[in-house]
């Protein structure tokens, strides 16, 4: 590749590893020696720096990405009697954060890439429904433009799309609230923590008084970033250029890779700087898992489970959710994966086409 990565080759390659450098190092002992530790002027310039990649005027820094999307929720005033559509497709966080409003969850099943589209939203809007929280699964795009014609509130889940740039906009910025975390596997981290964003004054002036009057009945939910987490913020954002290069060239060398041993859904890691990077087998997942183990790499299913099945909903009406979550595999992929295993990879690459 004539890039060098850092890090040396382990036993077993995790399938998340955050990149943390000397700088990063040096710049949370920077804060330490302060002994300003709470939330302070690091936490309002972390938030300051997001807020302008993001394009919008307003942060608001959070404990975690669960913290920052039930603080959007309650900004919005949703809870006991409302609905809120959501793709099926994604992390259960999501649910429990609308299910601890009150409110009732409308899943809807995604198109063949994994993220809710217009006419499947359009068919459970009611007039209950208050919000449509849209998700940038993996970091592929939702098209947020066309959500926006429902005429409700879209919150946008960018946790795995930070950075994403798309039709001139910057995902999280282009609903009407956005969503991040920073939790120590997504795409710049500050070991736990989130944050909201929004070009809107009264909804960022409405969700800066619950944070800070403490009057949110989420409010054990509700712990503010620290200091020392938001200078590691504050040190990755400084080098996360970089950090989207390594993604591209990762990416590429896992492309090239996939087209040789003929694999299926690689062309879907195509568009946009993705959070993770997926391919489809047809061979029973814990067979893989175990096999790729044995070659001392780490695998993942796309998501853990699905949100319909919680709530007791047939396969039935979820057909391309269930389709994903059977097929998908998700492989190694992070800026600080090295040379050495990233070739460990894609040599093992070859499991996904040939086991049986």
């Amino acid at each position: 590749m004539g890039t060098q990565f850092f890090g040396a080759v382990t036993f077993m390659i995790p399938h998340s590893r955050p990149w943390i450098s000397r700088s990063d190092q040096l710049a949370v002992s920077s804060a330490l020696a302060t002994s300003m530790i709470a939330r302070g002027k690091r936490v309002a310039e972390f938030e300051q720096a997001v807020a302008e990649l993001a394009c919008v005027d307003y942060a608001v820094a959070m404990s975690s990405g669960s913290a920052a999307l039930a603080l959007a929720l309650e900004t919005l005033s949703i809870g006991s009697g409302d609905e809120v559509i959501m793709p099926t497709y994604v992390c259960r966080s999501v649910l429990e954060a609308v299910m601890a409003t009150g409110a009732a969850p409308v899943v809807c099943d995604v198109d063949h890439t994994g993220v809710l589209d217009l006419a499947t939203a359009r068919s459970k809007i009611s007039a209950r429904t208050k919000a449509v929280i849209a998700v940038h699964i993996f970091g592929r795009f939702c098209d947020i433009a066309s959500l926006q014609e429902l005429g409700v509130p879209v919150i946008e889940d960018a946790c795995q799309a930070f950075g994403l740039r798309v039709n001139g906009g910057v995902a999280g910025g282009l609903g009407d609230i956005g969503i991040y975390s920073f939790h120590a596997t997504k795409c710049l981290t500050t070991g736990e923590g989130g944050m909201l964003v929004t070009a809107n004054h009264t909804i960022a002036k409405r969700a800066r008084m619950l944070v800070e009057e403490n009057r949110s009945t989420f409010r054990q939910m509700f712990a503010p970033l620290s200091d020392l987490q938001a200078a590691l913020g504050l040190s990755q954002l400084s080098r996360y250029e970089v950090f989207l290069e390594r993604r591209e060239l990762i990416r590429a060398e896992y492309l090239r890779a996939v087209v040789a041993q003929g694999i299926q859904g690689g062309e879907l890691n195509m568009a946009g700087a993705p959070f993770r990077f997926t391919v489809f087998s047809n061979h029973p997942f814990e067979l893989l898992k175990n096999r790729f183990a044995e070659h001392g790499i780490a695998i993942r299913k796309g998501v853990d489970e699905l949100l319909h099945r919680l709530l007791s909903l047939e396969d039935t009406e979820f057909p391309s959710a269930k389709e994903l979550f059977e097929k998908t595999v998700s492989i190694p992929f992070y800026p600080s994966l090295s040379l050495g295993e990233l070739s460990k990879v894609q040599s093992a690459l070859v499991l996904l086409a040939h086991e049986g």
